[in-house]
């Protein structure tokens, strides 16, 4: 039977030179041979990834994948190591540092890996002095890195000796602190959105296909319906069953290796593909990064340069652009524009690795890499490019955690058209309760305005005042004429419907303009309500605070001819802002406002708030509390959860 779900596990990779030992170490540790295709086994060599899974002194189990060392498959070995949270870097006491140990170490620190091991293998085919030479060797390679007071472990997969030891010293070192680097290390969310790059693909008879990789965040489960990326409708389906460890489960978080078995055929999936739920991702073309040009590199990059760049398991043909600077010297940092010849899933905070076509002295064909601070989707960005001081808030925003800043960072940007919450999500990719809060926290500050409650799309407070100017304008515009038809101010100022709405009631709220039917005009212009019934219904409903009578009762109190008339009245008023509607009550919107400010500073002290504190709060029975409490509802501003409610 298949396991509940399963915590945290961890992932530890192997990188290294060719011919150093890695595979060999891997199966004398696990008992597992990860070289599974005929011509590694007739070559020697290993071509592909190969997994396996460890239990440690802990009681812990981990992933563990192997990757080539051949410089013909460092494609192969990024897409291995991009979701490991510690390296087992193998070097071999008869040959020590080669090549592809510094490739592969260069490799490592752009992905952000900070832990890790070293692991001086065949120890038993040397003299101790050589052993001596080969841990000195290694230790003034790895100075200044983040493996640099790394523990080397001297072993051997022939007698055993230092395997004991090696698997204590990667317990100590997963359970422990990562070391600092130039960007914040990626997180691993499980209440993230679902990301899943694919670095394995193959049929089982009686199975189908089967996806392999390491879950970068969220959750899957067995029955959710996934969808590939890049993808189309043909590349979508239910999760048939998961595999974690060889064992059979019902769920996995993020921080695990995972086999999915897919309905899908095995033409269509291929390593690269990035797994999520259905509609939840975006793939793009364009991004913006921070990018570290290696010390190593041989040359400086121009303002525009061709590369392959490697982000999750993909690789694609890339145009990086300089945002600052003619040129950016061999190591140094920049602010680029990356454009891609094929559109990948990308967030903010992932890493990707940049490669040349030509060898760099004793450190492979890596030039750099760097971090994703912004993402921009299917965008065209002709003469549009981000400036690098916003680029640098955004990242600090990001290395900070401050989810609230980088939330409000993507609103503003998006600027008048504003950003849906699906958007932000996948722009700021952590858990939506944090992104949902961020937001709440900003429209309390007035930072930012939601406009759309179906696709909970915001605009930020600067888009949202220049579009409330231009409206005002137009409508000043008017002054002494017959008004401005609602219809002709949606034309010059936004063509989004729910937008204009939210702007002209904001206006009509804090800057007096008067909405008389279909047209709006300044105040002072005469109006449909601005007779004496209007004024003494208005005079009633604020004086009766937030106890006021039903339509119904405001005939006899105002001695209007007819139901009917007070209803014109009421709808007038509701026009012109003065007043809000809820059922068969109306209330001053002044007072609403006050309590709506009380009722958020209550929240913010205390969290939620129960039946009888609202009503406290109100000062009037469950006749006025209820369809008060169920209007803040509606309004998003409040949430609630069975007999309680919350700030949203």
């Amino acid at each position: 039977m298949a396991s509940s779900i399963l915590p945290l596990g961890g992932v530890i990779g192997t990188a290294g030179h060719i011919d150093h030992g890695k595979t060999a170490l891997v199966r004398a540790l696990t008992g597992v041979e990860t070289d599974r295709l005929k011509e590694e086994k007739a070559r020697g060599i290993t071509i592909e990834l190969g997994f396996a899974h460890l239990v440690l002194p802990s009681g812990r189990t981990v992933g563990v994948v192997d990757v080539p060392g051949h410089e013909r498959y460092v494609r192969t070995m990024v897409a291995g190591a991009v979701g490991i949270d510690l390296v087992v870097l193998v070097v071999a006491a008869d040959e020590g540092v080669m090549p592809q140990t510094r490739e592969h170490l260069d490799i490592c620190e752009l992905l952000g890996i900070r832990r890790g091991i070293v692991a001086l293998t065949k120890i038993d085919a040397v003299e101790p002095e050589l052993r001596a030479l080969a841990e000195s060797e290694v230790r003034a390679a790895l100075s200044g890195g983040f493996l640099d007071a790394a523990p080397i472990i001297a072993c051997s997969s022939v007698s055993g000796e230092g395997l004991d030891p090696l698997r204590a010293a990667i317990d100590v070192a997963l359970a422990s602190e990562p070391a600092p680097g130039a960007w914040p290390a990626p997180a691993r969310d499980a209440g993230g959105l679902l990301r899943l790059p694919i670095d394995r693909v193959f049929s089982m008879k009686g199975f189908g296909s089967v996806v392999t990789g390491t879950l970068w965040s969220g959750r899957v489960s067995v029955g959710d319906e996934v969808e590939l990326y890049p993808g189309d409708v043909s590349r979508r389906g239910k999760v048939r069953g998961l595999q974690c460890h060889g064992g059979p489960v019902e769920a996995v978080e993020a921080g695990r290796r995972v086999a999915l078995n897919l309905p899908l055929p095995r033409e269509a999936l291929e390593r690269g593909l990035v797994l999520g739920h259905e509609g939840a991702l975006e793939a793009g073309t364009v991004f913006d990064a921070q990018l570290l040009l290696l010390p190593s590199t041989r040359r400086p990059f121009k303002r525009r340069s061709q590369v392959l760049l490697h982000a999750g398991t993909a690789q694609v043909d890339a145009t990086i652009r300089l945002l600052e600077g003619e040129r950016l010297e061999p190591g140094a940092r920049a602010f680029v524009e990356v454009e891609l010849q094929h559109s990948l899933v990308l967030a903010p905070g992932d890493r990707f690795v940049l490669r040349g076509f030509e060898l760099q002295k004793g450190h492979g064909t890596t030039l750099g890499g760097g971090v994703v601070v912004r993402v921009l989707g299917r965008r065209s960005r002709r003469g549009a490019r981000t400036e690098p001081a916003l680029l640098a808030d955004n990242l600090a925003a990001h290395a900070a955690g401050d989810h609230e800043r980088r939330v409000q960072l993507e609103i503003e940007r998006a600027g008048r058209i504003g950003l849906a919450r699906g958007a932000l999500l996948r722009r700021v990719p952590e858990a939506p309760r944090l992104v949902d809060m961020a937001t709440a926290r900003l429209a309390s500050r007035r930072a930012v305005f939601r406009f759309d409650r179906e696709r909970e799309a915001w605009i930020g407070a600067p888009a949202f005042g220049e579009l409330r100017e231009r409206a005002l304008a137009q409508v000043k515009a008017q002054a002494g004429a017959t008004g401005l038809p609602r219809e002709a101010l949606r034309a010059q100022v936004t063509a989004d419907p729910r937008l204009l709405h939210l702007v002209l009631e904001s206006l009509l709220t804090e800057q007096g303009l008067v909405a008389d039917r279909d047209r709006l005009r300044l105040p002072g212009e005469p109006v449909l309500v601005r007779d004496d019934l209007g004024e003494r219904v208005y005079a009633i409903l604020d004086e009766a605070d937030l106890q006021p009578p039903r339509t119904v009762e405001l005939a006899d109190l105002v001695g209007a001819p007819s139901q009917r008339e007070i209803d014109r009245v009421i709808e007038a008023l509701v026009r012109g802002g003065r007043v809000v509607r809820t059922k068969e009550l109306s209330f001053a919107r002044a007072r609403l406002d006050a309590l709506r400010a009380r009722l958020v500073a209550y929240l913010d002290e205390h969290g939620e708030i129960d039946a009888q504190a609202w009503k406290s709060l109100c000062g009037g029975s469950r006749k006025f509390s209820i369809p008060l409490a169920e209007h803040f509802d509606a309004e998003r501003v409040t949430l609630r959860v069975g007999d309680l409610r919350r700030l949203r």
